[in-house]
């Protein structure tokens, strides 16, 4: 008889019920019990960012800091003394001793997602990548975790990086402070897409990038209404009266209404310190040098 493992159970629950998430997180939000118990088992400690795009920032607005203080490695070169937000992600890249790529987002694959590619599945560092089950990906080196993110950054997807207690539960791996996870989001198919509709205790650990702020400069919006069309994957952004609204307490400056924004209406600004705050919050979350023998 063939042996099931925890990871084909795990994924064959998330994808028959990949899609009731926002039933379940409205059940929640009613039912503060529940809520406690879903916090415990799957959200507690959650401490996720969400970086803006690098295209959305631009480059005569943000900080000049020489990559060479945080000792980023310069196979795929920024622009000349700027950092963009995917610095964050080449930090920590450099620093783990361990990558796990995963050969298929597990939300768009449960999705069927028609938009972007199901193929480009999230990263994991730490010494809980080295335990995900080679059915799911495969580990990988710095470099190839350094092309995973351009080619994902081109596609089109947002980033995110944190401790993410589901995924450490999902996939096996051990204490959730063992676990940093990177992931690509398409604004159509991400998990946290049900944001909104969850108990403020559970969705506070869900954040725009440190030191980022969308700016919104009214006389500037024409209304053409391109932001509010699934362009904003938490819904933070619609038409009133022939002028877009940002509801602030939703969003999390992905950037992606700044990018598609013809006026300049939309814009993501990033304070001088921005790269550093977000590095040293993800550097306290989980210790990504430590090895298994640690």
């Amino acid at each position: 008889m063939a042996r099931i493992n925890f990871s084909d159970i795990s994924v064959l629950i998330i994808r028959s019920t990949f899609n009731t998430r926002f039933l379940m997180a409205r059940v929640c939000r009613k039912i503060p019990p529940l809520a406690r118990v879903v916090d415990m088992l799957f959200f507690e400690g959650d401490d996720i960012q969400v970086l803006p795009r690098d295209s959305t920032i631009h480059l005569d607005e943000i900080n000049s800091t020489s990559t060479a203080d945080l000792e980023i490695n310069a196979e795929i070169d920024p622009p000349v003394n700027t950092l963009l937000p995917s610095e964050v992600l080449r930090v920590m890249i450099e620093k783990s001793r361990y990558h796990f790529i995963m050969d298929s987002c597990i939300c768009r694959a449960s999705n069927d997602c028609q938009d972007y590619p199901q193929d480009l599945g999230c990263l994991f560092l730490g010494k809980g990548a080295y335990r995900i089950s080679h059915k799911l990906g495969r580990r990988v080196s710095a470099s190839e975790a350094l092309k995973h993110v351009k080619k994902s950054q081109e596609a089109g997807l947002v980033h995110i990086i944190g401790r993410n207690k589901i995924d450490s539960v999902w996939l096996n791996t051990g204490p959730k402070e063992e676990l940093l996870s990177i992931c690509h989001c398409c604004p159509c198919c991400c998990l946290w897409k049900m944001a909104p509709e969850l108990p403020e205790d559970i969705g506070k650990g869900f954040i725009p990038m440190m030191g980022v702020e969308l700016v919104f400069e009214e006389h500037l919006c024409m209304g053409c209404g391109k932001c509010a069309k699934g362009v904003c994957f938490v819904d933070a952004i619609h038409l009133e009266n022939g002028q877009a609204c940002l509801d602030l307490n939703k969003c999390r400056c992905c950037g992606r209404c700044a990018e598609v924004c013809s006026t300049g209406a939309l814009t993501i600004k990033m304070s001088d310190n921005s790269i550093k705050e977000a590095i040293s919050r993800v550097e306290g979350l989980v210790d990504v040098e430590a090895t298994c023998d640690d």
